[in-house]
C-alpha cells in the first residue's frame, strides 16, 4: 500500500488506553502486603471510586487474612504454608478485580487512574506514518560494475529496498531491488556504461510503503 501526503499527514487522534501494570504474582509477600495497603490507603474515601468492587472492606478482609497467614507460616510448617499461599492468591484476585474496576472508572483518564494507588502505563502510541526517503546519493562503487547506493534515514523505517532499472526496464516498471535494513547499501554485477535509474523504498509498519525521487547514473 502507497501512501500519498494527505495520509502522512494525518493525525492519530485516539485517546490512549490505559493499562494496570501490576506484577503481583512475581512480588514478594511483604512488597504484595504494601501495595495492597497502598491500594487501599489511596482509595479510602477517594471520590473517584465510590463503589469499589470488591469493597474496600473485603480488600482489607483479604489482606489481614494475609499478613495473618504469613505471620503463622513463619515456622515453615507446610499445611500452614499451603494456607498462606491460598490467602495470597485470594488477595491477589482481590486486587485484579479492583484494578478492572479502577481502569473502567477511570474512562481513559490517567489523573483519575493514578490517585487509586495503582500502577498505571498506557499502551504505545499508534506509530506515525513514514515520511518520504531524502537526500537519495548514488556513487560508483569501490570495485567495477558496482554502485554505492545511500539514503537519509527514515523515522520509524522497518527497512529499505535499494532499486535501480535501465531505461527500457523503467519503461515497463521492471525495478530490481536489493533488500536492506540500512541505509546505505552496494548495488553488485551491473553493466559498465549503462546509465541507471534508482529509488529507494522504505517500508514502515502496516504495509506503509513510499519511495525516493529518482536518481540516474552511469556505472564505471
Amino acid at each position: 500500500m502507497v501512501l500519498n501526503n494527505s495520509q502522512t499527514e494525518k493525525k492519530f487522534k485516539k485517546m490512549k488506553k490505559l493499562t494496570i501494570t501490576n506484577g503481583f504474582a512475581k512480588m514478594s509477600d511483604s512488597n504484595l502486603v504494601t501495595k495492597a495497603q497502598k491500594v487501599y490507603t489511596a482509595m479510602f474515601e477517594n471520590e473517584n471510586f465510590t463503589s469499589p468492587e470488591p469493597s474496600l472492606q473485603v480488600l482489607k478482609a483479604l489482606l489481614a487474612a494475609f499478613e495473618e497467614a504469613i505471620y503463622d507460616a513463619r515456622d515453615a510448617d507446610r499445611l500452614k504454608l499451603a494456607i498462606k499461599n491460598q490467602r495470597r492468591v485470594e488477595l491477589i484476585t482481590g486486587l485484579h478485580m479492583l484494578a478492572d474496576y479502577v481502569l473502567f472508572k477511570s474512562n481513559g483518564n490517567s489523573v483519575v487512574a493514578l490517585s487509586s494507588g495503582f500502577t498505571i502505563s498506557k499502551e504505545p502510541s499508534p506509530t506515525p506514518p513514514i515520511t518520504k526517503p531524502q537526500n537519495l546519493r548514488v556513487m560508483q562503487g569501490v570495485n567495477p560494475a558496482e554502485l554505492l547506493s545511500k539514503i537519509n534515514r527514515v523515522k520509524g523505517g522497518v527497512s529499505y529496498l535499494h532499486q535501480y532499472a535501465t531505461d527500457e526496464m523503467l519503461a515497463k516498471d521492471m525495478w530490481q531491488s536489493v533488500p536492506s535494513s540500512k541505509t546505505t547499501c552496494i548495488i553488485a554485477n551491473l553493466t559498465p556504461g549503462t546509465k541507471y535509474n534508482c529509488r529507494v523504498a522504505v517500508l514502515g509498519v502496516k504495509d506503509q510503503l513510499l519511495y525516493s525521487d529518482i536518481v540516474t547514473r552511469i556505472v564505471a
